[in-house]
C-alpha cells in the first residue's frame, strides 16, 4: 500500500462539509490529527494502518477542509460529539481512534462520551497542562492571522509554525524551551504553513480546545480500554509519567517506524465491530456548492458544483492557474440558483492531484475538463474562464466545439507574439526558482509579485511608464486567499505560468466559433490584455464591469439567456 492508495472524500454531516481520507480494508480505525494540521500529515500512518484496518482521517472541525462546528465556544467534548456524528452520517457503529496532540484529547473524549461506538483509544501525546499553562496558552499561543499589506503576516506564520518545532512552546525561545527532536525538512514545514493559511485566523478556534480540555480528569469517565502513550523528543512525551495510577501507559521509540509498529500491535489487542461501507454522496447543502471528488485515471478531480447539473446544460467555470476553483466558490453561488453551475481544481492545483506522466499545459488542462465534464455526464454547457483559465475555456472550446453552447472569457490573459517572446524570461525568473526556504521567504516573493500585478502591467517592470491607473486590486484579504491558493502545491506554480505563457491565446481564440462575452474589471490583473483579446474575437459581446460577484453572475446570466439555444 501506497499514498496513492489513499482516497479524498466529503460528507455531510448535520449541514456542515466534512473532509476525510480513507484506505485499506478491514474494521475501522479513525486517525485524529495535531492542531493546526489536517489529515494530511497522517498519511504515513494511514498506509501502515491500512495493512490491517480501513482507516479514516478526517479534518477535524475548522481544520483543512472540513467546516467549523456552529458554536461560538467549541470545546473538545464538541469535537468528540461531532466524530460520533460523521461516523453517523458514514454508516460506521464501532471504531478504533488513534489521536495524536489535540486529536488525543478528542480520542480519549469519544471514548469517554461514546464507549458502544469506541472499541479501543491510543493517544499519543496527550497534552496535561497545569491551570496556570492553560491560561498563558491561551492568551499568548494562539495570536490572530491578519493579512497585511507588505506579505509580513506570512513571515510571521512561518516562523511561528517552524518554532514550534524547535521550542516548545513556540513563542518560548530560550534554551529552557529547546525542542529536543529534529527539525523537519522545508518541504514538511510549508505543508504545515499551507494548513495553516487554509484553517486561517479560524485556527484559533479549535487550537483553543487543547487548553480549555479537563485533562486526566476525563480519565475518570473511560470504560473502554485507552492507552495512553508518549515518546521521546516529543513535546507531549511526557505523558505516561503524568498519568494517575493503573492508567494504561506505553512509551513509544523515537524512530517513527519502529514506533508505528508498536502502535499497530496496541492498536490490534482490541479490534472493533464490523466493517466501513463505501464512502456516501455528499449531500447538498442550501446556499452552498457541493463538492466531491472524482476519478480520473486514477487521479482525483475536486468538483465544486450547484443546481441539477444534469438537467440543462450548466455553465462550466474554469479558475485562473496557479489558483484553485475555491476563488470562483462565490461566483458559482451567485449563478447556481439561477442555472447549473460547475467548477473544479485543475490537474496539480488546489486539491486536485497532479498526472504525473503528463504535461502541465493548457492542452493537458482541456483534454482533462472534457474527462471530467464525462465523468459527471454532461452533454453540452456553457463555458467561463478566468485570467490564465480564459486559456483552458478557449483550447476546450476548440477541442469539443459542438458542446460549448456560448463562451464568456473573464479578463483574458492574452498577449501578442512579441510579448510572449520578450516577456517569458523575465516573468519566469521573477517566479523562479520557488521552493521551501527556511526563512520562509518563498512565501514572500510569491505574495510580492501578486501584489505587484495590480500595480504594474508587466508587473515585473517596476517604472512609471507601466504603472497602472486606476482602481487597484491590492486589498490585502483578496491577495491573501490568492496567494493561499497560489502556494497548496508549490511544484506546479511555475509550470502553471509557463503553460501560460507559452500558450498562444490570440491565434486560438480567433478560431473559436461559438458566441463570446469578454468582460473585464478595471480592477483585475489583466485588464490591460482586455484590448487584445477584443482584437482576436471583433464580434465578441464587450462589458466592462463594475459590482461584486453578484453583478459578474447578472452580465453573465443575461448574456447565456439572450441566446437562441441557451437551454
Amino acid at each position: 500500500m501506497t499514498t496513492a492508495d489513499i482516497q479524498k472524500h466529503f460528507v455531510t454531516v448535520k449541514n456542515r462539509r466534512v473532509h476525510f481520507l480513507r484506505c485499506g480494508t478491514g474494521p475501522v480505525l479513525v486517525l485524529l490529527h495535531a492542531s493546526a494540521c489536517s489529515a494530511k500529515v497522517m498519511r504515513d500512518h494511514m498506509v501502515y494502518f491500512g495493512q490491517k484496518f480501513t482507516v479514516i482521517a478526517t479534518d477535524t472541525p475548522g481544520f483543512g477542509l472540513s467546516d467549523l462546528l456552529p458554536i461560538e465556544t467549541v470545546t473538545t467534548e464538541d469535537l468528540a460529539d461531532a466524530l460520533a456524528d460523521t461516523l453517523d452520517a458514514l454508516g460506521i457503529a464501532q471504531v478504533a481512534v488513534y489521536g495524536r496532540h489535540t486529536g488525543a484529547q478528542i480520542a480519549v473524549e469519544f471514548a469517554a462520551r461514546h464507549p458502544q461506538r469506541c472499541a479501543m483509544a491510543l493517544s499519543d501525546g496527550f497534552p496535561i497542562y497545569t491551570l496556570q499553562e492553560r491560561e498563558r496558552r491561551l492568551s499568548t499561543y494562539l495570536p490572530p492571522i491578519v493579512p497585511s499589506f507588505d506579505g509580513s503576516h506570512l513571515l510571521w506564520l512561518w516562523f511561528r509554525y517552524r518554532e514550534q518545532h524547535v521550542f516548545w512552546p513556540w513563542n518560548a525561545q530560550d534554551a529552557a524551551h529547546r525542542a529536543d527532536t529534529d527539525v523537519p525538512d522545508v518541504h514538511f514545514l510549508h505543508r504545515g504553513v499551507v494548513e495553516m493559511l487554509e484553517a486561517g485566523d479560524g485556527y484559533r478556534i479549535g487550537y483553543a480546545t487543547a487548553y480549555r480540555h479537563r485533562g486526566v480528569d476525563a480519565c475518570a469517565d473511560l470504560t473502554v480500554p485507552v492507552c495512553f502513550a508518549g515518546r521521546p523528543g516529543d513535546s507531549q512525551g511526557h505523558t505516561p509519567q503524568m498519568m494517575p495510577p493503573g492508567s494504561w501507559t506505553e512509551i513509544l521509540p523515537r524512530n517513527k517506524h519502529e514506533s508505528m509498529a508498536m502502535e499497530l500491535d496496541i492498536l490490534r489487542r482490541h479490534l472493533p465491530q464490523g466493517e466501513a461501507p463505501a464512502a456516501p454522496v455528499c449531500a447538498p447543502i442550501a446556499g452552498r456548492t457541493t463538492t466531491q471528488y472524482i476519478d480520473i485515471e486514477g487521479t482525483q478531480v475536486l468538483v465544486r458544483s450547484m443546481g441539477p447539473i444534469h438537467q440543462q446544460a450548466p455553465l462550466v467555470l474554469l479558475h485562473h492557474a496557479p489558483g484553485s476553483s475555491a476563488l470562483l466558490d462565490g461566483l458559482v453561488c451567485a449563478v447556481g440558483p439561477h442555472m447549473p453551475a460547475i467548477a473544479f481544481d485543475l490537474p496539480g492545483q488546489g486539491e486536485s492531484d497532479r498526472f504525473d506522466d503528463q504535461p502541465i499545459d493548457v492542452g493537458h488542462w482541456a483534454q482533462t475538463s472534457v474527462k471530467v465534464l464525462a465523468a459527471l455526464g454532461v452533454g453540452a454547457f456553457h463555458l467561463y474562464g478566468h485570467n490564465t483559465g480564459a486559456m483552458v475555456a478557449v483550447e476546450l472550446a476548440n477541442v469539443v466545439p459542438t458542446r460549448v453552447k456560448s463562451l464568456v472569457l473573464d479578463a483574458p490573459l492574452c498577449l501578442t507574439p512579441d510579448q510572449r517572446t520578450q516577456w517569458t524570461p523575465k516573468w519566469l525568473e521573477g517566479v523562479h526558482p520557488v521552493s521551501p526556504t527556511w526563512d520562509g521567504t518563498h512565501l514572500l516573493r510569491i505574495w510580492h509579485m501578486r501584489r505587484d500585478m495590480g500595480l504594474w502591467w508587466p508587473w515585473f517592470e517596476k517604472n512609471h511608464a507601466h504603472q497602472k491607473t486606476g482602481a487597484l486590486h491590492m486589498d490585502p484579504q483578496a491577495v491573501h486567499m490568492e496567494v493561499r491558493e497560489m502556494v497548496k502545491q508549490l511544484s506546479s506554480f511555475v509550470p502553471a505560468w509557463r503553460a501560460a505563457l507559452a500558450y498562444p491565446m490570440g491565434e486560438a481564440l480567433a478560431k473559436t466559433r461559438q458566441a463570446c462575452l469578454m468582460m473585464c474589471s478595471d480592477k483585475d490583473l489583466f485588464q490591460p490584455c482586455f484590448e487584445q483579446a477584443l482584437t482576436a474575437r471583433s464580434d465578441a459581446k464587450a462589458i466592462r464591469l463594475t459590482g461584486d460577484e453578484n453583478a459578474k453572475a447578472e452580465a453573465i446570466l443575461g448574456f447565456i439567456h439572450a441566446q437562441p439555444t441557451a437551454h
